[in-house]
């Protein structure tokens, strides 16, 4: 996924036929500030009704477009999958140890020492 802000419309008289009913916009890569600029624009399909100054989510990978808008044809390689209400950054450190695989390794690991140790154990 990459965030991203619509930063206007792409209008043409001719296009695929695929893009049909599906609005065509520019979007620029930004960082996590949402403001700074990260890398050069692309064009997207809009899927979720993202306007000009939206931050919206991009999902940027040809073979998940086509799964998602399933069609394994289409000449696509991004598309809007969500507008962005709030974003809220946790400082990494606060992170540590928090996620399920982490979690469980420490569970596992002090569900190990007890039974080593014979704690929690019963005769």
């Amino acid at each position: 996924m990459i965030l991203a802000r619509v930063t206007g419309d792409v209008v043409s008289t001719i296009k695929n036929e695929k893009y049909r009913g599906f609005r065509q916009l520019l979007a620029q890569p930004v960082e996590l500030d949402a403001k700074t600029p990260l890398g050069p624009s692309f064009l997207v399909l809009d899927l979720v009704g993202a306007g000009e100054g939206d931050l919206v989510l991009i999902l940027k990978e040809g073979g998940g477009v086509r799964i998602l808008l399933q069609d394994e044809t289409i000449p696509l390689a991004a598309v809007i999958t969500a507008i962005v209400d709030e974003l809220e950054l946790a400082p990494e450190a606060s992170l540590v140890g928090s996620s399920v695989l982490e979690t469980n390794r420490a569970a596992l690991a002090q569900a190990n020492a007890q039974s080593d140790s014979g704690e929690g154990v019963e005769a």
